[in-house]
C-alpha cells in the first residue's frame, strides 16, 4: 500500500508541476516585464562566463547580482570596494559601484549601477524625426545579506531602480523594487556543486507617464537552476551550467568555462543561448524544414582574462553580439582591504 500511495503521489506531482509552469510562465510575451536593465550589470568575469556562474561561491561582488548565496570575501580581508565599466552598442556609459562587508557570520553588501544611453534621437509615429534628442538614465541601488555555511549558503538581496526615458510633457521617472533569494550547495570536496536562484520578483512604484493612475507592470520574475564541477583530470578547470526561466521570455542555457594559469592569471569563456534557439539549430543541422526562425538573445559569445592578487583584482571581457552588433568591452577593479 505505501508503494501504490507513492506512486499516485509522484504521479500527481507529475501532472501537476507541468500544469503550474504553464499557468505560470508565459513564454513569447517578452515586453511584459519592464525594467530588464537590471540584468545588464555584469562584472568582466560574469560577461565572459555568460552568466553562468552562479553555483559557485566567489570573491567577486557582481555574483550577487546572480546569487546572493555566492558572495564571498577575498580571504584575510574585511572589506571590498569593486569597480566595473563597460560600454558597447547598447550603452555610452554605463557601471558598478560595490562595497562588501562583514559582519559576525553575515556578509553583507551595497551596491550602486548605473546606465546612460547616450544622445538618442526622437522619432514620430512616422518614423520621421521629431528634432528632439533624448537622454534615457537608469539606475539600480542593491542590498545584499548572504549566510555562507560549510555545505549550504543562503542569500538576499533588495533592488531599488530608477528609469528615465524621456522628458515630454507628462514623463517622469519610473521607480520600482525587486527581490532575490538564492540557495546553493557545495560538496566536501569542493568538485562540484548546484544551487536555485529566483531573480526580479518586483514591479514598478511608479510608473512612466503621470495619468493620474499607476499601473504596476512586474519585473522579468526569474527561477534558475545552476552547478558546476571541477573535474579531477583539469583541477584548474571549472566548467559552470545555468538555464533560465523568465516569466514573460524563452528559457536560456548559459555555459561557461574558467582555467587558472598559475596563481595569478584566469582565461575564461562563455556561451549562451535559448532553448528554442538551440532547438532550431539543431533542427537546421538535421536539415529540417519546419525549424523556427526567431532568435531571442541578442549576446551569443563572451570571453575574458583575469588577473587576481592578494593585493586587488583586475578584470577585462568582450563579448560579440549577433546580428551585426558589434562587441561590448568591460573592465574591473576590485581591491580588498
Amino acid at each position: 500500500m505505501r508503494f501504490i500511495g507513492k506512486t499516485k503521489f509522484l504521479a500527481m506531482t507529475a501532472l501537476l508541476i507541468p500544469a503550474a509552469s504553464f499557468a505560470y510562465f508565459e513564454h513569447g510575451r517578452a515586453g511584459q516585464e519592464v525594467f530588464t536593465f537590471m540584468n545588464t550589470f555584469d562584472s568582466p568575469r560574469n560577461a565572459a562566463l555568460e552568466k553562468s556562474a552562479s553555483a559557485s561561491p566567489s570573491t567577486d561582488p557582481s555574483i550577487a547580482q546572480l546569487n546572493p548565496a555566492g558572495l564571498r570575501l577575498v580571504e584575510g580581508k574585511e572589506h571590498v570596494a569593486a569597480m566595473h565599466w563597460q560600454t558597447g552598442e547598447f550603452a555610452e556609459n554605463q557601471g558598478s559601484l560595490y562595497y562588501t562587508g562583514k559582519y559576525k557570520q553575515f556578509i553583507y553588501q551595497f551596491s550602486y549601477n548605473w546606465l546612460d544611453y547616450g544622445d538618442i534621437a526622437g522619432y514620430d509615429e512616422l518614423g520621421y524625426e521629431t528634432g528632439k534628442n533624448y537622454e534615457p538614465f537608469s539606475q539600480l541601488v542593491t542590498a545584499t545579506l548572504a549566510f555562507p555555511m560549510k555545505h549550504i549558503q543562503f542569500g538576499f538581496t533588495l533592488k531599488f531602480a530608477s528609469e528615465r526615458l524621456a522628458e515630454d510633457a507628462g514623463d517622469r521617472t519610473a521607480l520600482g523594487a525587486a527581490f532575490d533569494w538564492g540557495v546553493s550547495w557545495q560538496s566536501a570536496s569542493k568538485l562540484f556543486g548546484f544551487s536555485f536562484i529566483a531573480r526580479d520578483f518586483g514591479s514598478l512604484l511608479r510608473d512612466y507617464v503621470d495619468e493620474g493612475i499607476d499601473e504596476y507592470y512586474p519585473m522579468s520574475q526569474t527561477f534558475a537552476i545552476a552547478g558546476f564541477v571541477r573535474p579531477k583530470s583539469v583541477r584548474r578547470l571549472t566548467l559552470y551550467a545555468e538555464s533560465d526561466f523568465p516569466r514573460y521570455a524563452e528559457a536560456d542555457l548559459n555555459l561557461g568555462a574558467e582555467y587558472a594559469l598559475g596563481s595569478y592569471f584566469s582565461i575564461r569563456a562563455g556561451f549562451t543561448r535559448t532553448w528554442l534557439d538551440l532547438v532550431r539549430d539543431f533542427k537546421e543541422l538535421a536539415s529540417s524544414e519546419s525549424r523556427p526562425s526567431e532568435s531571442n538573445e541578442a549576446r551569443m559569445l563572451s570571453a575574458g582574462l583575469g588577473f587576481n592578487t592578494s593585493l586587488f583584482s583586475l578584470d577585462y571581457a568582450f563579448s560579440y553580439l549577433a546580428q551585426g552588433l558589434g562587441l561590448e568591452h568591460r573592465v574591473g577593479l576590485r581591491v580588498g582591504f
